[in-house]
């Protein structure tokens, strides 16, 4: 018995990841500009973050274009407990 999952189930767990990523960012903007904490720290971290952000989804796509999602990642398999196999 083996248990094996496509490699598509990570990319939408990724794509799930980016959502809740998404929604926090939002947040944060919106919370900047509703308190008016436009201060150099406020801007520079911003700014830090969201050039960190983009510079990870340019190389996430760049690494993950010649990928073929249809390819199955081997969980479990039952031979792994088969014990030694003697052979004369």
């Amino acid at each position: 018995m083996s248990v094996a999952i496509p490699l598509y189930a990570f990319l939408f767990l990724y794509l799930v990841f980016l959502t809740v990523f998404l929604a926090f960012s939002i947040v944060n903007f919106y919370h900047i500009v509703i308190t008016a904490s436009f201060t150099l720290v406020s801007f520079t971290t911003s700014f830090f973050i969201l050039a960190l952000t983009v510079l990870t989804f340019y190389l996430t796509t760049t690494f993950l274009t010649g990928v073929d999602w249809q390819t199955t990642v081997l969980i479990f398999d039952s031979s792994w407990f088969g014990g030694p196999t003697v052979s004369f």
